[in-house]
């Protein structure tokens, strides 16, 4: 069973994230009711988030005290609940406890969310963000997105990619699910990192940046993340949602940046389709990174660039965020590459592809959004609905899960490791199998097949 189908929908997803809290709470219930319970949930859910994306129906935010959900989106949160409550009474406290904390978590959501800029009231600092630690001048990273689910092979490929590859870094491209709540970011993050590194020494910083996900509760949970995982590790406190992590021969450096804050009401994109921005302040902090740091850079976002099958621009051209493309564009010359998420999959898109006359090409762009979100093979996420979004020539597409849910496939997962030099990096994807709740492994699957290692050249090579 996977129940770990999420929607990009900020509403429904915060009652799965009630749901989810409510049962896990409850030690009166066996796993397999709780779990049919979620994954009903999760069902229902989809087929209300498809309706609304169908019918472009506008979603009621901002202006004025929020108004408890009605129909169809009230229903994805009760339906399942009534059956649980069934056996007992109308007013079982279980009943209470989930709706009760759907309402809390959507009157956080309609309040201004977090976000920690570097221009402050009393003075500005472009050092804030910054990550004090310095990684080696020969290391490894790990690379993984899309990862905050919890289940038991996305935290598996955790701890199999970290005893085969032993990073000196984590870095997460984001999305916690179902909304980001502090109780889930524990759940799914800080204890699975807590779990995987109580018998491997030394432990690694992991740093992150927000998804569309970890916004949907108003992002306390992705702060608190941030705040705790590092603990005890020198000089490794991530202090904002953007973060600069450079090695110490200052030949690299990761420029991770929050296009999350932007995204955090995804029904925004069915009257205006444009990929999200970022905060109006953050810009100016990535300009001075790359404009005053003499090595080369790899960006990082959780939302996409480019997109061979979502729709990033009402105007031509479709498969481009123009509004990121317009920023960093100037700067794609020492730019080795720029890894995103957001979509479950794994695409490599064609080296050195000129978007716009004139302008520098990107010499990278690669989708990694595939590391723990189980994506189903009737979604075809290697459709190329926008031919501009050019792959790779012959590129390998992820191999399918050998274990089937309800006659429905699935892909397996991946993540990348990224070999660090001072003269180039060695970027390398692997797949690792993907098998839900219903198949336990143990021990552990191997890691599986490599996917087109390839070298990130410095700026100016």
């Amino acid at each position: 069973m996977r129940v770990q189908q999420t929607v990009r929908d900020r509403d429904l997803s915060l009652q799965q994230s009630a749901i989810h809290q409510a049962l896990a709470g409850n030690d009166s219930m066996k796993r397999e009711e709780k779990e049919n319970i979620e994954l009903t949930a999760s069902r229902r859910a989809q087929t209300i988030a498809q309706a609304k994306s169908e019918a472009s129906a506008p979603s009621t935010v901002g202006g004025g005290a929020p108004s408890p959900p009605a129909g169809g989106a009230a229903d994805a949160m009760l339906g399942p609940l009534r059956n649980w409550t069934r056996q007992y009474s109308t007013w079982d406290t279980r009943w209470i406890k989930p709706v009760w904390l759907y309402f809390k978590y959507y009157v956080i959501s309609r309040l201004p969310p977090t976000y920690r800029n570097w221009r402050g009231y009393i003075r500005n600092d472009l050092d804030f963000g910054i990550i004090k630690h310095r990684l080696p001048s020969r290391c490894k990273v790990l690379l993984i997105g899309d990862w905050g689910t919890h289940m038991p092979d996305n935290a598996a490929l955790l701890r199999q990619a970290v005893k085969q590859f032993e990073p000196q870094a984590i870095i997460h491209l984001g999305d916690v699910y179902y909304s980001g709540t502090v109780e889930e970011c524990t759940a799914n993050v800080l204890n699975v990192m807590d779990e995987t590194y109580k018998e491997i020494k030394p432990r690694p910083p992991f740093f992150a940046i927000p998804g569309n996900h970890d916004y949907y509760s108003g992002g306390k949970g992705f702060y608190y993340t941030i705040d705790t995982v590092n603990s005890g590790i020198p000089d490794c406190k991530q202090e904002a949602s953007f973060f600069c992590l450079r090695t110490e021969d200052d030949r690299w450096q990761f420029l991770g940046m929050d296009t999350g804050y932007n995204d955090r009401v995804p029904t925004d994109q069915l009257i205006n389709p444009e990929g999200p921005d970022l905060h109006d302040d953050e810009m100016d902090w990535h300009k001075d990174k790359l404009e005053k740091f003499p090595g080369s850079t790899i960006l990082l976002s959780h939302n996409q660039l480019i997109s061979a099958k979502e729709q990033l621009s009402r105007q031509a051209p479709h498969y481009l965020n123009k509004k990121l493309y317009d920023k960093f564009a100037p700067y794609f010359d020492r730019v080795s590459a720029w890894y995103w998420g957001h979509e479950h999959s794994l695409i490599l898109f064609e080296d050195d592809l000129a978007i716009e006359p004139g302008k520098p090409a990107l010499k990278k762009g690669r989708l990694l959004g595939c590391s723990a979100y189980e994506e189903n093979v009737s979604e075809n996420p290697f459709a190329q609905k926008y031919v501009e979004a050019r792959f790779i020539k012959d590129m390998k597409q992820l191999g399918q899960s050998a274990f089937k849910t309800g006659g429905a496939s699935f892909y397996n997962h991946a993540f990348a490791v990224l070999e660090i030099a001072p003269e180039q990096i060695t970027a390398t994807c692997y797949e690792y199998p993907s098998w839900g709740l219903d198949n336990p492994q143990s021990p552990d699957p191997p890691i599986g097949d490599s996917y087109h290692p390839e070298t990130l050249s410095p700026r100016n090579a």
